[in-house]
């Protein structure tokens, strides 16, 4: 093995020419990186053809997914610190031997540690950096979980009953325990390093469920025996100041994680179930793919062009609006980032803050202290803003202010909660706004979705079937989807991209709006009109191969 030169292996299996291994040989005296990384960062090729090929030639197994090989007994011989320094993960054991997952089977160092630490023959498989990482943060902090458990039960000899029941001082002390506050912050660096937006910690009769929200979906992160339960939802309860004694009503908090790559604030909620707590942890900023810019959005021409218009508007109400985790912020940051200027005063009212922004006011909403929605608009209007961003128009008292606001000369941006554009004219009349102050006033409507985008490593074409296309009214004959690969952890998709309907006012929807105009006369005059709606954002991105049928049906099926 010691004789392998991973350039020759790599020009001999024509991954790379002579020339590109020169090349990436020259470039490696400057940036002393292992050569494998060199090619890899130089964009020669991936690390997955590297490792393909130096196993073919070392006639070792290559592992795409190694986390669905790991046997539990073989985690407790190597800590966890030795696999992420040497980036390894411990598969199985047999008769004196460990298999180890590695992306450099040629470091011996790491070979012959691990042979002392845990006096046993070492083989190995390949996989990917990526791979192992995920392996890592998944099983150790399983592992973790257990050493808690075992820990407190040997220092204290108590089960989750006695834990369930022991005073607020004594469960405090035992949270506060070096082991529980590594569990919940791997929890979380975990989901950071997954893109998750959500941490769901989910008590049942016999166990804790924690999963991930990523990409819009649920994924099972872990289970662990139920015993934990308390401690988990103990430590988080004291660390985003809520009432570790109240266990029997609802409860928000927040606090902010940091490490030292990086930090962001995390919502928290709480909710009594028949089996304990659940805590639900909301990562605010923690997606790495957002940079809170419209051109980065992903938006068709289309889209950009009429928003571009929308955002230079002097005074009046742009609205932006979707179901709860449809993107709504992110719009509305984006905007207020390209609007900042030094010219101009821009306020926000929020709840919560979720990215703070140079050059621009924020503030948070309190409603203990009598700061909410309502009141801070008041005040921020005796400060002379030229544009307000009001974080959700929820009541009546809020939307007069909001649009009484418009009329004298501010612009304003908001969100509403409605299922698409043309009915949040409508939902604002229901919140007892006059008619001819909502047509006056509002300037654009804008409705969005997120809809997954298919993994390129493992989409594929197929024929689309008559039901589906019965649910979506449509006559596709073929269509993409993604079989599900590592890259998109099994699920066939990978990232999220924005859909829009955009509705501009124009003095005959704001005629049809003072004179109290249904939503079937309003959607007639839209079609009319060729304003273009959520359907046929949705349709381009199925034909173009961006999303699935299976997404189109989930965002535009609907009995009518």
């Amino acid at each position: 093995m010691k004789a392998v030169r991973l350039g020759q292996v790599l020009v001999d299996e024509k991954i790379i020419t002579e020339d590109q291994l020169n090349l990436a040989l020259e470039r490696q005296k400057t940036v002393k990186k292992r050569l494998g990384n060199v090619i890899s960062d130089m964009g020669m090729a991936s690390e997955r053809d590297i490792l393909r090929a130096l196993a073919k030639r070392l006639q070792v197994e290559y592992v795409d997914t190694p986390l669905f090989q790991i046997e539990l007994d073989s985690i407790r011989l190597i800590p966890e610190h030795l696999a992420r320094k040497y980036n390894i993960v411990p598969l199985n054991m047999r008769a004196g031997v460990i298999t180890i997952a590695t992306n450099d089977p040629l470091d011996f160092t790491c070979l012959e540690d691990l042979g002392i630490i845990t006096g046993m023959e070492i083989r190995t498989v390949v996989s990917s950096s990526i791979e192992i990482e995920k392996a890592i943060n998944r099983v150790y902090t399983r592992q973790n979980a257990d050493e808690i458990l075992n820990d407190i039960r040997d220092e204290y000899g108590v089960s989750a009953t006695a834990m369930e029941n022991a005073d607020d001082e004594s469960m405090a002390e035992r949270v506060d325990s070096a082991p529980v506050v590594k569990l919940v912050n791997n929890l979380i660096f975990d989901a950071f390093q997954q893109n998750a937006s959500d941490i769901h910690i989910e008590p049942e009769d016999n166990l804790t469920r924690v999963r991930y929200r990523i990409d819009g979906d649920l994924q099972l992160h872990n289970e662990f025996s139920a015993d934990v339960h308390q401690l988990i939802i103990t430590r988080i309860k004291i660390i985003s100041g809520m009432n570790i004694a109240e266990k029997r009503i609802p409860q928000d908090g927040s606090f902010q994680f940091k490490s030292e790559f990086f930090t962001f604030d995390i919502r928290v909620s709480s909710l009594p179930t028949p089996y304990g707590e659940k805590i639900v942890l909301r990562l605010l900023g923690a997606d790495r793919n957002i940079d809170y810019n419209l051109s980065s959005l992903g938006l068709s021409p289309y889209t950009q062009e009429i928003i571009q218009k929308a955002i230079k508007l002097p005074h009046g109400i742009l609205l932006v609006t979707g179901p709860t985790g449809s993107g709504k912020t992110t719009t509305l940051y984006s905007m207020l980032a390209q609007l900042a200027d030094i010219k101009k005063a821009i306020v926000t009212i929020e709840d919560p803050i979720e990215r703070k922004f140079r050059g621009i006011t924020q503030v948070q909403v309190n409603p203990r202290s009598g700061l909410t929605f309502a009141s801070g608009l008041r005040s921020i209007l005796r400060q002379d803003p030229d544009t307000i961003m009001i974080g959700e128009i929820r009541d009546g008292e809020t939307a007069e202010i909001a649009i009484r606001a418009a009329i004298t000369g501010h612009f304003v941006l908001s969100t509403v909660h409605t299922n698409d554009a043309l009915s949040t004219v409508v939902r604002l009349v229901d919140m007892g706004v006059e008619p001819f102050l909502v047509a006056s006033s509002v300037k654009c409507v804008i409705s969005q979705r997120l809809v997954k985008k298919i993994c390129p490593v493992c989409k594929v074409e197929h024929k689309v079937d008559l039901s589906d296309n019965m649910l979506l009214q449509t006559n596709l004959v073929t269509a993409h989807k993604g079989n599900g690969c590592s890259e998109c952890n099994q699920t066939g998709y990978q990232g999220r991209t924005a859909v829009f309907e955009i509705i501009l006012i124009d003095n005959k929807l704001q005629e049809m709006i003072a004179d109290r105009a249904n939503m079937d006369d309003l959607k007639v005059y839209a079609r009319e009109k060729k304003m273009r709606m959520l359907r046929e954002e949705v349709l381009d991105l199925i034909n173009t191969g961006v999303t699935t049928v299976e997404e189109g049906i989930r965002i535009l099926y609907s009995v009518d």
